[in-house]
């Protein structure tokens, strides 16, 4: 059993790793709609895939570019 467990925190610690980026190199629009969606899940107790809720957090992230940039689309 004790190999078991060390092979669970190698496999987390592989997998954060690869896919650690420096909060300097995210932009402040994807870190704050993380934290929009995050907060939103939380509040309304959902609990959606991981591609939903990164679809979410770029939807978010969009939005706040097109706000931060003063351009307003207007779909059909």
């Amino acid at each position: 059993m004790t190999s078991d467990s060390g092979t669970r925190t190698g496999k987390k610690s592989k997998k954060r790793s690869p896919s650690s980026i420096p909060v300097e190199q995210v932009s402040p629009a994807v870190l704050t709609a993380s934290r929009d969606v995050a907060f939103t899940l939380q509040q309304l107790s959902l609990e959606l895939d991981g591609e939903e809720v990164l679809k979410a957090v770029l939807d978010r992230a969009a939005h706040l570019e097109e706000q931060a940039s003063g351009i307003t689309l207007i779909e059909d």
